[in-house]
């Protein structure tokens, strides 16, 4: 029996066992998973509470987070297409522009039969056209050169004046008005020095001649500009002679054997000062010396300037000589087919140097026939928008009216075609760039970096395409006679949407219609201002309709704006997402303090209650 038992005691006791084994093992199972959970949660109790209450915030708050980000890059793409779009109809404006005014298609070519004689300079006013030049002298500038020789360039000057070493400069626009030119440094050297500060348009510089230095002096270019220079130097110093007037001197260019010289058997006429408005007749019955003479001699016209005339025994040329001074100055001039011509040899000045090693000159030259002079070889607006750099002579002066050497130099002025078609196809372009983005803004599927689909089912950006379309086909607001929109000078819409260019069609009305193609695209407007209606042609237009789209109240303009409060409030959505968290995370863990309290508190008596039963168990095994 106590076999049987112990037996089934046995037995028992290790399906017991076996199941407390079971429980036991659960048990730790369970509590070791929740004791994974407290160490990875923290410490205390055994649950890290802030870990928890943090990741409970974290999982409330991404799905909330994510929508709004999602959001602001929505809103955000929209800047960024916006953007694109703006930059691409800022590029069509600007093409336009080039193509608004007057000015864009007055770029001309200029070709010449004679390029030694003249380079040519255009404008922007240059007018087409073919003009006739005769060169017969260019402008150059006075020098002169010091009499004296100097062995070194420091070689002493020395004066009696107690001030020191000066110059004294006179100009042919001031003859009796002086400057004076301090020198420092009283030696060959310190004169260039003094001359080349002083300021007043004229340089200097030593010249070794091979047998000392001198000193020469350069001004400016034309007659005007003349000057005479003096010193003070007592060892000597000077620039040679020179004349406070000097009278004017025309010369034959027949010559006589005496006064009676018989030149025609018929009257002459000769015409004093026919470059002015009041120009003076002089008939001679019966032309010679002699009879010439007294001809000028009776003259009132001629008596006011003092001219007098003499039969020069060596050349035996006519000489007509004038008072002294630039006022006395004169033309003189025969009849056409005459046996007598006069030409200048010498010019009426208020101030001249006797010596100089070159004289200063004006240039001299005709354009179609008009004479002109002028102080610099670079001749503005003789021709209105060109500039002539004169560089060779092809005529000389007889009578006072160039005479071709060969032949007169003719300047040619065509519209340069190819700065406007450079243009339109700069437009062409420009537009199929902005029509291609606002396709590609508004693809699902577009491969374009940053900016592809970036307005995806934006009606707006349709708008924009198709009104950017219209403004380009619609009839200009100037037609040409035959001219009324791009399509009619070879810019035509394709089936895509873009513009192409006819070549053939675009050079027919450029070659052959240009005036047309002007007035078509500019309206012959220029720097037409923004408060002026006037028609100002299609490519004003356009310029201001875009001009309008990319204003304040302009679509862009707008759905940026918007696009950007709505980053703003979303933003803002972020921050007040980030404080409520905030606050609830603060709640979670106060929440989770008290919970570890009381948890504690309870392990705490979970703790003493074992130690009593087990200390009971053990006081009724040991009996």
């Amino acid at each position: 029996m106590v076999t049987s038992v112990s037996s089934t005691s046995g037995s028992s006791a290790s399906t017991s066992t076996s199941s407390s084994a079971i429980s036991v093992s659960s048990t730790k199972t369970k509590a070791a998973t929740g004791q994974n959970v407290m160490k990875a949660l923290g410490s205390g109790s055994g649950i890290d509470t802030a870990a928890l209450a943090q990741s409970l915030v974290d999982a409330e708050k991404a799905p909330r987070a994510d929508a709004i980000n999602k959001n602001i890059k929505k809103s955000e793409a929209i800047v960024s297409g916006y953007a694109a779009v703006k930059f691409a109809l800022n590029a069509v404006k600007t093409a336009f522009d080039d193509l608004k005014d007057v000015s864009d298609f007055s770029a001309v070519i200029a070709t010449s039969n004679q390029t030694d004689i003249f380079s040519v300079a255009t404008s922007s006013s240059t007018q087409p056209g073919s003009h006739s030049i005769l060169v017969t002298q260019l402008a150059q500038e006075q020098r002169i050169a010091s009499s004296q020789r100097f062995t070194v360039t420091n070689k002493p000057l020395t004066t009696n004046d107690p001030e020191g070493l000066r110059l004294t400069l006179r100009t042919a626009l001031n003859p009796l008005i002086t400057t004076d030119i301090k020198v420092t440094t009283a030696t060959p050297a310190g004169v260039v020095d003094a001359i080349n500060r002083s300021g007043n348009g004229i340089n200097a510089q030593l010249v070794n001649t091979g047998n000392g230095y001198k000193i020469t002096v350069s001004g400016a270019s034309g007659s005007d500009n003349a000057f005479i220079l003096e010193s003070n130097a007592n060892n000597g110093l000077d620039f040679g002679p020179f004349s406070l007037k000097r009278e004017q001197i025309s010369e034959s260019a027949q010559t006589f054997s005496d006064d009676a010289t018989v030149i025609s058997t018929s009257p002459i006429n000769l015409i004093l000062d026919g470059d002015t408005s009041n120009p003076t007749t002089i008939t001679v019955a019966n032309p010679s010396p002699a009879t010439i003479r007294q001809a000028i001699a009776d003259s009132p016209r001629a008596q006011d300037k003092g001219l007098r005339v003499e039969l020069d025994p060596i050349t035996q040329k006519l000489k007509v000589i004038s008072d002294t001074g630039k006022v006395n100055a004169f033309s003189l001039t025969t009849d056409p087919n005459t046996e007598l011509s006069f030409g200048q040899t010498q010019s009426a000045r208020d101030l001249a140097p006797l010596s100089p090693l070159q004289e200063a000159k004006d240039a001299k030259l005709q354009v179609n026939g008009l004479p002109i002079t002028s102080p610099s070889n670079a001749v503005k607006d003789a021709i209105p928008g060109v500039t002539l750099n004169l560089t060779g002579i092809n005529a000389t002066l007889v009578n006072e009216f160039a005479q071709a050497k060969t032949s007169a130099a003719t300047l040619s002025l065509a519209n340069d075609t190819s700065v406007a078609k450079t243009k339109i196809t700069a437009l062409v372009s420009a537009y199929n760039d902005a029509n291609n983005l606002l396709n590609e803004v508004t693809n699902p599927k577009s491969s374009l970096a940053t900016y592809g689909g970036t307005l995806i089912g934006n009606s707006s950006v349709r708008a924009l395409r198709d009104q950017l379309r219209i403004l380009v086909t619609d009839p200009s607001s100037t037609p040409g006679r035959s001219l009324l929109a791009l399509r009619d000078i070879g810019v035509e819409i394709d089936k895509g949407g873009n513009l192409k260019t006819n070549s053939v069609k675009l050079d027919l009305a450029l070659n052959f219609k240009f005036s047309d193609t002007v007035t078509l695209l500019s309206g012959n407007q220029e720097n037409q201002s923004a408060f002026d209606k006037t028609p100002s042609g299609l490519a004003g237009g356009v310029s201001r309709a875009i001009e309008k789209m990319l204003g304040s109240s302009g679509t862009p303009t707008i759905e940026t704006d918007n696009a950007n409060k709505r980053i703003t409030k979303y933003q803002d959505d972020l921050t007040a997402l980030d404080d409520r968290m905030t606050m609830i995370l603060a709640r979670y863990q106060k929440q989770f303090a008290t919970m570890d309290s009381m948890v504690g508190q309870t392990k705490a008596t979970q703790t003493g209650l074992t130690s009593t039963f087990a200390g009971m168990m053990s006081m009724y095994t040991n009996k």
